[in-house]
């Protein structure tokens, strides 16, 4: 049987999932060998995470641990060392060490080369991959399989479609709707200098990683204006300590079991408990008492000058959280549904403040532009608007002040809200019942088999979906390692599918779920 699949993002996480489907079907011949690959961009393998731009724009994890590939630790160093002349002239200011922060569209030009070498590896293999630069609108059953139907009126048939988007952009709505002034998304941050008169003055809602981002891109390409940055949480994320990976002892997947077979769901207060004790066992101390939360910086400059001076040594409780990637899944779905509500509601910005933090190089950037006088940060809830000539206000809720600006840019990052998003195919397949919304964001799917849930939760064994669309099935999708071990799952999951639909009890289920 010639079958077909479907692909439906030519990013990272897709890269992964093509590296591991070439390794199936070295043992599995009833996987299907013809593959129909999408795109939107002009390029396979940056997606719009890596995409080309300043190499202001830097990883926040060190060039010799970042890989898309499982079993090949330290790929992208050793690429850079075996192919220098690819990308020194293009990244000239950029010191190739394991403990460096390369440029993201660095790490693109790394994706772009493993997919020419990917689609090559899957031709030796006689998998035919069919790469497709195109955006797709719509995916509709038709017969046994699917059709995907691009912008372009091209209209091809697949047995099976994995959704593998990546980071969508957020609808023009709320205060995006407000002004043409109004940037959806400061990306490509190399486009700000034309957009933006360099005098003008510029608000940017919220403090993560792609308003240092535009911030750096503003200053360095010659912004004179002034600029301000509005959080409404208040918090700003931390700084990179020099520590290396650990080997945790409590925040296991064993451990973890063992909680969940005493206790049932856990609560927030159990994960916290978990910690303390990996931070405690890590650093040689005893556990600490009542767990408080680090309140937000009362002023920034004060805050970075804090965290750079703490960044030049080891940071235990850093190293403790991002080993957390290698099970997060298992706790979010280990946690009680009303902690996993109260968690996004009220902790969810203060987490990400300090699990995602940022290189010691930019947050000295960003102490400059704020002790040079031309960066101010301002923290609270606030309302935004537009005066009676057009300006563009941003509304303090609690003394009331009012800042008027040029340009606004929203830096908030992509929805987890699917209603939120930008985009035609997913809105068309929720108003048809082909995807449901999470209540917790993105879209429900089977933790096991990717596949899409209907509202009533049978699954759609037709159509798969890894990445950010899944957050919140699986909480925290946005990390490149964990989307990678994501598309890796799937691909085991679907060619386990596959084996098993040979067998005619397999195939009567098939049919009956379809």
């Amino acid at each position: 049987m010639n079958e077909v699949i479907a692909i439906i993002g030519g990013g990272s996480t897709a890269a992964s999932f093509l590296y591991n489907y070439l390794q199936s079907v070295d043992a599995n011949n009833a996987l299907p060998r013809t593959i129909y690959l999408f795109e939107q961009r002009s390029v396979f393998g940056p997606g719009a995470a890596y995409e080309p731009d300043l190499s202001s724009n830097i990883l926040n994890t060190k060039t010799g641990f970042i890989t898309p590939f499982h079993d090949r630790p330290g790929d992208f160093f050793h690429w850079l060392k075996a192919n220098l002349p690819l990308w020194q002239h293009r990244f000239p200011a950029f010191h190739l060490d394991e403990h460096s922060y390369a440029p993201r569209p660095l790490f693109g030009l790394y994706l772009q080369a493993q997919f020419q070498s990917l689609v090559k590896q899957a031709a030796a293999r006689q998998v035919n991959i069919i790469q497709i630069q195109a955006e797709v609108n719509d995916v509709f059953r038709s017969g046994h399989g699917c059709v995907v139907e691009t912008g372009c009126n091209l209209f091809l048939k697949a047995d099976y479609v994995f959704f593998l988007c990546g980071t969508l952009p957020a609808k023009r709505q709320g205060m995006q709707a407000l002004s043409d002034r109004v940037l959806a998304t400061p990306y490509p941050v190399s486009s700000l200098k034309s957009r933006i008169p360099h005098d003008a003055a510029v608000g940017i809602v919220g403090a993560r990683l792609s308003c240092i981002d535009a911030v750096i891109a503003l200053v360095e390409q010659g912004h004179q204006g002034p600029i301000t940055i509005h959080s409404r949480s208040g918090y700003f994320p931390s700084v990179r300590g020099t520590q290396g990976r650990i080997v945790p002892r409590y925040l296991t997947a064993e451990q973890v079991e063992t909680l969940v077979a005493a206790k049932g769901k856990l609560r927030l207060r159990d994960l916290v408990d978990l910690v303390q004790r990996e931070i405690a066992w890590i650093s040689g101390s005893k556990m600490g008492g009542l767990f408080q939360l680090p309140l937000p910086p009362h002023d920034l400059a004060t805050f970075l000058r804090s965290e750079i001076a703490a960044a030049a040594g080891e940071r235990v409780w850093q190293a403790v959280l991002y080993s957390t990637n290698l099970i997060i899944d298992q706790l979010w779905a280990a946690l009680h549904e009303d902690d996993k509500h109260d968690f996004l509601e009220r902790y969810f910005s203060i987490f990400m403040a300090y699990r995602v933090s940022i290189p010691v190089e930019n947050a000295r950037k960003i102490l400059g532009y704020l002790e040079s006088g031309q960066l101010q940060y301002r923290a609270g809830s606030f309302d935004v608007g537009a005066d009676a000539y057009g300006g563009l206000v941003v509304t303090q809720q609690h003394d009331r002040s009012s800042h008027q600006y040029d340009y606004l840019i929203n830096a908030t990052g992509s929805p987890r809200v699917v209603d939120g998003l930008d985009s035609e195919l997913i809105s068309r397949l929720i108003k048809r019942g082909i995807m449901t919304p999470h209540k917790l964001g993105g879209v429900q799917v089977d933790t096991y088999s990717y596949q899409l849930l209907s509202e009533s939760g049978q699954p759609n064994t037709r159509l798969r979906v890894v990445g950010e669309l899944t957050t919140g099935a699986f909480f925290f999708t946005s990390a490149l390692d964990i989307n990678a071990r994501h598309a890796r799952q799937c691909v085991t999951r679907f060619a386990d599918f596959m084996r098993n639909r040979q067998h005619p009890q397999h195939a009567v289920a098939e049919r009956a779920m379809a």
